[in-house]
């Protein structure tokens, strides 16, 4: 079974590349329609829409350019790269590799932002200035800091040891036909011989306690706004009721389904070496879902609010406006020309 799992690498390569291309695309349509269609209703929303769609954009980039892989081994789940792009040495591409899981860490922390403005939008909307003029920079802060305080433990903890490329060495050159020493990976491997490799499990606790403060976070506003919506919501116009319920739906969504199809599967694999089960699974195939969720996103708040529905509808009809009034003018210029021309040859005549 040699060499068997890299028909499994294309397959990620492929999904890498569609997600770097369908997020630049629905991204794109998103963001636009935010910023130069959709003003007076969204208020700094906004800004934490844009934020998020670019920070999807730069997720889905990295993996387009670094393809990473995931690979579960017995007691062990390996992080590895086939390629050095720019060329990198392994030991930046490690680092690299390590940002680019900083920067999922930072997509979760976005989302319990987001939870916390539409809380406070409805429940207690003076500390709605919080996401105005500089105050908006302690929430690019937020998610900055456990941004890097995940990458910094997959960079560091799981960095790769003797033991580890020792235990690793034979699986690699098996199934990907590659020496371990020539490539740029990373490794949790739960135990060394009879032992705990402590340095694992800080790292996998870090990370672990920075999912759990947001999800909590996430958790507790998203119960607070379920049971309490509908008293706070009747105050207001029939308008705002609808786009705070639709944002809320939307909400709901990004957060569920990504957790149910893909980070509870990541988590699984995580803590799976632990169990020390004797299996060999290219983990890279859960893995690739990642890389085109951020287009899901952009999917999922466009359905789900209807103002970007009729700031679609408006795009199209001004872009047809223009086309139209573009063709006519070149019409005009024909119809000038042949009129002319005919003038010209009547006199001749």
């Amino acid at each position: 079974m040699g060499a068997a799992y890299l028909r499994y690498i294309q397959f990620c390569i492929f999904m890498g590349n569609l997600g770097f291309f369908s997020n630049a695309f629905f991204g794109f349509i998103l963001v636009y329609l935010t910023l130069f269609y959709i003003k007076r209703q969204f208020g700094s929303y906004k800004y934490l829409l844009v934020n998020f769609q670019v920070l999807g954009f730069v997720f889905a980039s990295f993996e387009f350019l670094f393809h990473t892989f995931l690979h579960t081994y017995n007691a062990s789940l390996t992080y590895f790269s086939l390629s050095r792009p720019l060329g990198l040495s392994n030991y930046a591409m490690e680092w690299m590799m390590g940002i680019y899981t900083g920067l999922y860490s930072a997509t979760i922390c976005q989302l319990a932002i987001q939870f916390m403005y539409r809380y406070w939008a409805i429940f207690d909307t003076p500390k709605l200035r919080y996401f105005y003029g500089f105050y908006y920079f302690i929430w690019v802060g937020y998610y900055t800091f456990f941004g890097v305080l995940w990458a910094f433990a997959v960079g560091h903890f799981f960095a790769m040891d003797d033991f580890g490329r020792k235990y690793l060495g034979d699986e690699i050159l098996l199934r990907y036909e590659r020496n371990i020493t020539d490539i740029p990976v990373l490794g949790l491997i739960a135990y060394e011989g009879d032992n705990i490799r402590w340095r694992n499990v800080y790292g996998l606790s870090l990370m672990t306690l920075i999912s759990t403060v947001q999800y909590s976070i996430i958790i507790i506003c998203g119960h607070q706004m379920y049971i309490g919506m509908k008293t706070k919501l009747a105050v207001l116009s029939a308008q705002h009721r609808r786009l705070h319920r639709q944002f809320f739906r939307a909400l709901v969504i990004q957060i569920s389904a990504p957790t149910i199809i893909l980070f509870c599967p990541v988590f699984f694999m995580i803590y799976a070496p632990f169990a020390d089960f004797e299996m060999s699974f290219p983990s890279c195939i859960i893995q690739s879902g990642f890389t085109v969720y951020p287009a899901l996103d952009s999917v999922i708040m466009m359905s789900c609010v209807s103002e970007y529905g009729r700031a679609f509808k408006k795009l199209v009809h001004n872009t047809k406006e223009k086309y139209a009034v573009r063709a006519n003018k070149e019409e005009s210029k024909e119809t000038v020309k042949n009129t002319t021309s005919t003038k010209n040859l009547t006199t001749k005549l």
